[in-house]
């Protein structure tokens, strides 16, 4: 190919690019994406576990949230896993780390979560969705970019919600994995702002059994 100036050049063929943190494959499945981000986090954690000789819940709690998950759950709508290896890739960085506070050794996952007041990291993505869903859909990012992303269903005659999406097909399977394809399946209750509606959603979704398990 040719630059401006005509200048020859080659385009050099990659599997994988970085672009704003989030590793794209050629592929668009983002296991290079997961791998990178587990290994960052696993490395935090090394850190950790040589710096502190023993960790209580609440010191555990503060560390996990503020200098580990953060990596675990960034660009998650672009980069949402859907193999089942992926997906237990990332929540087994949580489930080992919970194992190392010793008071709640021998206990199960779920009870482990429990007595620290945290979620999966599968149901934090999911979480963040509807979050996400909330914010394009009442003008919070800039309308000149998010508008038409996402659209509300204008036939009301069904038995559905009334803040139904309209439902975005695809013709492949990795397409129905992304962002707007699963989120055009939910809806979004109206909230008069993002804090009344995480507090809807939280009390709503309270007994979802991919909270703790």
């Amino acid at each position: 190919m040719t630059d401006e100036s005509g200048d020859e050049f080659v385009l050099q063929k990659s599997n994988t690019e970085r672009d704003l943190g989030i590793h794209i494959d050629c592929c668009l499945n983002f296991s290079e994406h997961i791998y990178k981000i587990t290994h960052k986090a696993n490395s935090i954690l090394a850190v950790i576990r040589r710096t502190f000789t023993q960790l209580d819940c609440q010191c555990f709690t503060l560390l996990f949230k503020s200098l580990v998950r953060p990596h675990l759950e960034y660009g998650m709508p672009m980069s949402f896993p859907f193999k089942m290896k992926d997906i237990e890739k990332v929540e087994k960085v949580q489930r080992r780390e919970t194992e190392q506070v010793k008071s709640l050794r021998g206990l199960s996952y779920e009870q482990r979560l429990k007595k620290l007041n945290l979620p999966t990291l599968k149901y934090r993505r999911h979480h963040g969705d509807m979050i996400e869903v909330y914010k394009i859909l009442h003008g919070i990012y800039d309308t000149d970019i998010s508008q038409g992303i996402l659209q509300l269903a204008q036939d009301n005659r069904t038995r559905d919600h009334f803040l139904k999406l309209v439902t975005q097909h695809s013709k492949t399977e990795i397409r129905k994995k992304l962002f707007l394809c699963q989120s055009s399946e939910t809806f979004v209750v109206s909230s008069r702002n993002i804090q009344t509606f995480e507090s809807r959603l939280n009390k709503a979704w309270e007994n979802q059994p991919v909270r703790f398990c």
